[in-house]
């Protein structure tokens, strides 16, 4: 898709347009950069102002969209967007078919390599308390009940490989988790399942 003209964007851009706001709006402006072909929509009727929308974020190479509302500006989103895309370029170098906008993901370790005096177990450890991994337990009413992994639990948790941790981290999304735990250069297996 890398190869599309202007031309050929705005088309896309129209078609998103007219597909997801309706037939009431067009696109209102336009952006071009290298990877990312940014736009906007407002009313057709010049009377009417729309507010809500923010910039639309179409990536050139595989045609996908980020959309954002009016409390984000174009350069934020630009950031973000180029960020996502790098963590996910970064994370698909161990799991191919990474996509980052499907938040559908758990983590399964499936075999940590030791070092002198379980230096890996260690970190891994570390990694995972500091992105405040979570469980959840279930009462005898069915009501969930968010709990944040002790070191103790994670080492007994871990002692039995393959074992799915979920997606659930305290303060990040599972990609940043992934990214950090990447760069911590860590001697493990890891794989990914989606849920539906």
């Amino acid at each position: 898709m890398q190869q599309n003209s202007k031309d050929e964007l705005l088309k896309i851009a129209e078609e998103y347009v007219l597909n997801n706001a309706g037939d009431h709006v067009e696109v209102s402006y336009t952006e071009d950069y290298d990877d990312i072909f940014v736009f906007g929509y407002q009313a057709k009727d010049k009377k009417v102002r729309l507010v809500g929308q923010g910039p639309i974020l179409l990536v050139k190479k595989d045609g996908r969209i980020f959309e954002y509302g009016s409390g984000t500006g174009i350069k934020q989103a630009l950031i973000e967007v180029t960020n996502k895309l790098n963590k996910e370029r970064l994370i698909r170098l161990f799991y191919k078919n990474y996509n980052i906008q499907n938040n559908n993901y758990d983590l399964i370790i499936t075999d940590i390599y030791e070092l002198d005096e379980g230096e890996n177990f260690n970190e891994l450890i570390t990694v995972l308390l500091r992105n405040r991994i979570q469980y959840f337990t279930y009462d005898e009413n069915n009501e969930t009940h968010r709990h944040y992994y002790t070191k103790e639990q994670l080492e007994e948790t871990l002692k039995q490989t393959p074992i799915n941790l979920g997606r659930y981290f305290c303060y990040y999304n599972l990609a940043h988790v992934l990214v950090d735990l990447i760069n911590t250069n860590i001697y493990f297996d890891w794989t990914l399942s989606e849920t539906k």
